[in-house]
Order: structure tokens, then sequence, then C-alpha cells
């Protein structure tokens, strides 16, 4: 046998395989991460060193050149591959994994055999079965070529529309680009939309009426909270079934429109509790017992927005976290895949698990809740080889593979790790626990009003076996489903509507997201789409961005300023609202959810062979450069995200002149932001284009220095100069000298009377100064504030 090399993603991964296999299929080198990237736009044509609005698309994919401070990593595999016959590749599973493996080979020039190992584990026992069992590269050159499309029309349509962007729209002075990215942009459309509906909400009232009823065995209360489905019927066009799919892990976003159903009308209510009034009709009980399955296993976006629900944590701490439990302690599967089910050849694991993870003390009492597992199969429980189909990991557990380490490794976790690994061995054990057992009494009673049945209605649930509820913590009920205490009632029997009373309901404005929310909402962007057609498609679609990639786009436009974080939710900042409302208006694709899931969408027709990498990259920059000449012809609007450069000593000079002579304080920030001083300036001397580096060139004098130099021209007796009126730097000049030889600017009659005022209260007289020049008319009233009277 000839000689082969293994290629591995990361020094840990190295350690893992070279710990599981040693060197029986040849000296194991890492990588760490990419070791390989696309040359800069400049590289590539001199002319585009300098930032314009302008396509950076070279005709032909972007060639890769080594990481600078990656070269090692590069050089010691080259070397090792010159004389080698095969080589393995052992990165992760996903298709960044393929593609950073794949790219190297490619780089290298190898032209031997390449075979694929594929592993869910780094664990020693899945990794001898990974490599006992290797894959022929070639069967995963969809995956590959889809990796590249994705990497290629990142680069150039991001940075494309970053320099378009930060040319046309960025203000002088201010720091930093204006990134614009094809997940980053529709994410922060997320989160202002959801700003605008919280700052455009407008309260409504609803109604609900709540009615005295007797029977034999004493009073209830009965209430009619939704109109009658015949009124709806006659109101409301018919819902599209399409927004009745929810499915059990789909909750980040609410339905689109709660209100229907819901008396809207006073006039409804106060009719309907006027005619309820002394009705007698039948009481209907139903009582029946419900059952309610465990939650689906985790896959990352779960586990991250469980994790930020309970924790608190970011999504990158939390794929950090989950990170260190799968390649340091290996105790948990592949943490960055995108499934919730596990294949069924994993229930032969479940004894050794169950009996591993209870034999820890957290979870040892549900050790006889677990007695016998419940296995759920199918796509409506845990274990299920055809919702696996096309992908690559299952979902998030703890890793059979160690199971027998747990009591050694588990109470010795670092806290981070240890809270995570409790997170996800409960949601396991949950699992395979019997069902949520409850019985659900409603009581009924029908009232004829306007020709329809109003439903008077009360309901409530009483827990009767926890189940897998015992092992998660969650609460039995929430609240308001608890069961009311009924009198003892036979169905059938006549109630009396002693008394009713209308109240009314005010709603409120929807939450802003988590982080953990928001990841959520990336994965379930089909719900953000109008469009049936392109709902339809995203729904089967993988979301915006990846499980891996979700918390790094969340944590990227923090960085950048476009959101900020207020406690534990997340809303836009001034520049990223201003930048979404723009970009609303003129290039309304960009952030549109639908954009970059149908980029997605794309990469997938490229993984599975039914389109090329050349073709998608095509097709997603022709829409790039309409996007391009509709952000460039917004030139003369601004948008200022970030910190803007110191301003210079001549602005802050004119700022506090400004402020000075208005008689005014100078805002926050003003000596320190440049933005923030041009604004000041512009906003009391008038508006005018910036120059080179920031400086004016020399325009037409706004109005307000027109009129302050003629009020200095009545001061002074000195006329202005027909050639300052033509210039605005002219002009200043001329103002600044003027000034020097005006005489005092009088205190207004307010100012006066008040600082005679508090010269007689305070026993002094005012001071000539005063009566002539505001500046010491206002320094009189700072020295005599609060001196006088008791």
């Amino acid at each position: 046998m000839g000689k082969s090399v293994v290629i591995c993603e990361k020094p840990s991964q190295a350690k893992a395989i070279r710990a599981a296999v040693g060197t029986r299929y040849g000296e194991v080198l890492p990588a760490r991460g990419h070791i390989l990237t696309l040359k800069e736009p400049e590289e590539v044509r001199s002319d585009w060193k300098d930032w314009s609005a302008t396509l950076l698309w070279p005709g032909r994919f972007y060639e890769k050149v080594p990481v600078p401070d990656a070269r090692k990593f590069l050089n010691d595999i080259r070397a090792a591959a010159a004389d080698a016959d095969t080589i393995i590749i052992a990165t992760d599973c996903d298709r960044e994994g393929q593609l950073i493996g794949g790219e190297i080979v490619d780089y290298i020039g190898f032209r031997g055999v390449v075979k694929r190992a594929i592993f869910n584990a780094e664990d020693p026992k899945s990794l001898q079965e990974a490599f006992a069992n290797l894959h022929p590269n070639e069967k995963f050159r969809g995956l590959y070529m889809a990796g590249q499309a994705r990497e290629q029309a990142d680069q150039t349509t991001n940075l494309s529309l970053t320099r378009t962007a930060t040319v046309t729209l960025k203000p002088p002075g201010q720091k930093g680009a204006i990134g614009i990215g094809r997940v980053k942009t529709p994410v922060l459309g997320i989160v202002c939309k959801r700003e605008k509906e919280i700052r455009d909400f407008i309260p409504r009232d609803l109604y609900e009426v709540d009615a005295e009823v007797r029977v034999a065995a004493g009073p209830l209360t009965l209430t009619c909270a939704r109109l009658p489905a015949s009124v709806v019927k006659e109101e409301e066009p018919e819902p599209d079934p399409a927004e009745e799919e929810l499915e059990a892990d789909e909750e980040a976003l609410e339905a689109a429109d709660p209100l229907r159903g819901r008396i809207l009308k006073r006039e409804y209510a106060d009719g309907l509790a006027q005619a309820a009034k002394g009705v007698s009709a039948p009481v209907s009980v139903r009582s029946e017992k419900k059952r309610q399955g465990p939650p689906r296993l985790f896959d990352l976006t779960a586990l991250q927005s469980a994790a930020s629900a309970r924790f608190g944590w970011s999504g990158d701490k939390t794929l950090s976290t989950a990170q260190s439990l799968y390649a340091t302690y290996t105790v948990i599967t592949y943490p960055r895949g995108e499934a919730q089910y596990l294949p069924e050849n994993n229930i032969a694991d479940v004894p050794k698990m169950v009996g591993a993870l209870t034999g820890l003390a957290p979870f040892r009492p549900h050790r006889g809740l677990l007695a016998k597992p419940e296995i759920r199969r199918g796509k409506t429980g845990h274990f299920s080889d055809k919702a696996l189909e096309g992908m690559s990991h299952y979902a998030i557990i703890p890793n059979a593979n160690t199971a027998e380490t747990f009591g050694d490794v588990i109470p010795r976790l670092p806290a981070d790790e240890a809270r995570l690994f409790d997170l996800i061995a409960r949601q396991y054990l949950a699992a395979l626990a019997p069902d949520f057992e409850y019985r659900q009494t409603t009581v009924e009673m029908i009232v004829p009003w306007r020709g329809h049945d109003w439903a008077f209605r009360a309901s409530g649930r009483v827990p009767l076996v926890l189940g897998w509820k015992e092992i998660t913590g969650s609460a039995a009920l929430k609240p308001g489903e608890e069961e009311p205490l009924f009198p003892e009632i036979r169905s059938g029997e006549t109630g009396k509507i002693t008394d009713t009373k209308v109240r009314t309901l005010t709603t409120k404005p929807p939450a802003r997201y988590t982080e953990g929310a928001l990841i959520k909402v990336m994965k379930e962007a089909w719900r953000l789409v109008d469009d049936p057609e392109k709902r339809a498609r995203l729904k089967e679609a993988k979301g915006i961005g990846t499980p891996a990639t979700r918390g790094d786009v969340v944590k990227g436009l923090l960085t950048q300023g476009q959101i900020i974080a207020k406690g534990k939710t997340l809303q836009p900042s001034d520049g990223g609202m201003a930048l979404y409302e723009l970009l609303l208006e003129i290039a309304p694709n960009v952030v549109d959810p639908a954009r970059t899931a149908q980029w997605e969408m794309a990469f997938d027709f490229v993984e599975k062979g039914r389109m090329t990498a050349e073709e998608a990259v095509a097709r997603i920059l022709k829409e790039t450069e309409v996007e391009i000449a509709r952000i460039a012809s917004a030139s003369g609007k601004q948008v200022a995200i970030g910190k803007g450069s110191k301003p210079t000593e001549k602005m802050i000079a004119a700022a506090r002149m400004v402020a000075e002579r208005k008689g005014i304080k100078l805002p926050t920030g003003v000596t320190t932001d440049s933005a923030k001083c041009r604004a000041f300036l512009d906003e009391h001397l008038g508006s005018r284009p910036a120059g080179e580096g920031g400086e004016r060139p020399s325009s037409g004098p706004s109005e307000k220095q027109i009129a302050l130099a003629r009020s200095l021209a009545e001061r002074t007796g000195t006329p202005v100069p027909e050639a300052a009126l033509a210039s605005s730097r002219d002009l200043s000049a001329w103002i600044d000298a003027a000034m020097k030889k005006a005489p005092p600017r009088p205190p207004s009659e307010k100012q006066l009377a008040f600082a005679e005022k508090l010269a007689a209260e305070a026993g002094v007289d005012l001071p000539e100064a005063a009566r002539t020049d505001a500046a010491a008319c206002s320094a009189f009233i700072d020295k005599n504030m609060g001196k006088g009277g008791a």
C-alpha cells in the first residue's frame, strides 16, 4: 500500500484522530480552519484599490492565496503530500468543512486518490468507524462546489455593496465602513422591522363578556372572548390554510393576526351583555384526558435559543461552549448540525445512555421514570431515518461512545460546560420519558343573539402524570391554564345568567427579540415572506445563514453598531435604522429575508448537481449589479453608523462660537465626533457639501449667515462687502472680524427683568454692564441664582 496523508480541520481534531487511529492511515496534519483565502479585489485589479460603486467581479472565480499567518500549516501538508498516493480529508462534515479540505487538495495540485472520512463525533469509536468506512471524495463534489459558490458570491456581493454604500452614504469624518452582507443585512431588517412595529404600534381595545351563571350546585363564571365563527365568516375573508400550518418547533414568530376572531366592537360586547342577562340554557361539560409528547431534540439553533432563554447566553457563547463539549471533552455529538432527529440505529444505544446518565447525581431521581424508555419513531417522534435524508448530522445529544466516561468527566466539567451538558442531557432523557398527561375540562353555555350562537366558556387543566416535564423542569401548566373551582355540574343541566360584565383589554406591542429568539427567526425566515410561492419554497429551505454562523452574524451586527443590546433584547441603533429605511426604499431586496434564503437554495442546487457553481454565482451577481446602481443613486443621503473621527480645531472653534453667540449649550459629542460637530454646524449655519478631507468647499452662504452678517453690520455701522456675500468662507471670515469689533449684544427684556429681580432679592445693585451686555447679564444671573429669599 502506498503512502497516505490525513488532512483535518484544526489541531484539536488532529489530536483526537491520532488518539483514535494513530498513524495507521498516514501522518495526521491539521489546518486551522480556512488556511486559504480569496484574493482581495485590489490584488486582482489595481484600479480596485480605490473604493467606488462598482461590481468587483473579475469575470472568473477569484484565485486563492495562503492566509499569511497560516503558511506553516499549508507547507507541512504540501510537503507530506509530495510523495503520497492518497489524501484522506477528515475535516468537519459540513459544507465549510468540505470546502476547507477540498481547497487545500486543489491548491497543492494533488493528483492522487482522495478519500473522505465522515463522522458525527470525535470520540475514538466514532473516528475508528469513520476511517474503517472511507468514502470516495468525489461523492462530495457537489458539496464542495456549493461551498465555492457561496464563497465567491459572498465576497463579490458583500464587498461590492459595502464599498458602494460606504462611498455613497457615509458622512465625512465618519470612521469605518457601512457593512452590507447577504445574511447580515436581512437580519438587520428583521430587527428594524420589529422595532418599527413597536414604534408604530397603536393599542387597540378588545372586549370580553363575563357571565355569572347559576346552576343547581352554585354559581360559576363563564366568558365570551371570541366572535362566533359565522360572524367571522361574514366580516372577514377566509384565512389562508398555509397560515395555519404551525409546527411544534416554530414558535419564534407570532400568528399574522392575533386579533382575528376577537370582539373588537364595543357595541357587540354591550349588546351581548345586555341580551345575555336572564338567559336560561343548557350547560355542557366536556372533560377528557389528553397527552403531550416531549419536545424535539436540539439542533444548534434550538440549543442557542434555549441557552439564551435560560442563561442569557449569546449564540456565539453557546456554540463555543458546545464545541468545547464536543472537541475537548467528547461528551456530546457534533454541535453544528440542523437536524432534530436521531438515526434509528441509535435506538440500540438507549439502554446504555439512560444507564450512564441516570448514574449521574442530577439525573438519578429520574431513574424510575426511565426504567422503560419510550421509543418514538418517525417524524412525529425522535428516531427517524426518513427525516434525516439529505442531512450530514443528527441531533445534538450526549455521546453514546463515551458514555462510560460520564461518571468521571461530567462532574469535573467547567461551570458553563456543565450547565450546557445538563440542558442537552435533559432534552435527550425527556425524549425517552412518558408523555405529560392532564385532564382538560371545558364548561360551555350558548347564548343566541342576532342570529348567531355566542359561546360562553371556562376551561382548565389538571396535571395527572408529569412524565417528561419532570425531567426538563418545565412548569406543568402555563399561567391561566389551571382548572377553576367548578361546582358540581351535570352536563345538560340548565344554567341561568344572573349578571354580566364587559371587560376591556388593551393590546400590547410585540416584544423585541432576544438573541436566541432572533436566531430562531433566522431559521424560520419563511414566515416573514408574504408571497405564497416564495413562502412555500422558503419553508423547505434552510433559512437565513447556517446553524454555525447565525450567532456570528448577530455578534457582527452588534460589533459594527448596526444593532445594540438593551438588557437581554436587541434593537437597531439610529444608524442601523437609517440604513434599513434607506435600503427598504431604494434596494428592498438587500433587506428581504427571501433574498438570502434563495441564495442558500441556489447553493443547494449546486450541491445536488442541478446547477453549476458558475451559474449560481452569475445569477446572484446579476441581481447585485442592480442593487449597486440603486444604492449609488442615493448620493446626497447620509447614514452615520459607528464612531466619527475627531473634528478639526476650526470646527470645534466654530461650534463653540455658535453656541456662545446663541446662548446655547454644546450637545454631547460635538467636540469629539466630527459627524456630530458637522451636524451641529449645519443646523445653525446651514448644510453644505463636504470637500476633501472633510473640509468645506467655498459655496454660497446660508440664509442664517447672511442674517447674522446684516445684524452685525447694523451694530458696527460697517456694511457687508458684496464679495463676502458670494462665499460662505469669506462671509464667515467677515463675521468673525465684525464680532470682535461689535459692541456688546444687549440682554433681552426677559433676561434683564430676571437679573433685576435677582438683584432685588439679594439686596445688591445690578451692575451697569449687565444692563447693556448680554454676556455680563448672564454672568450676573449665574452668580446670584439661589442667593435671594429664605
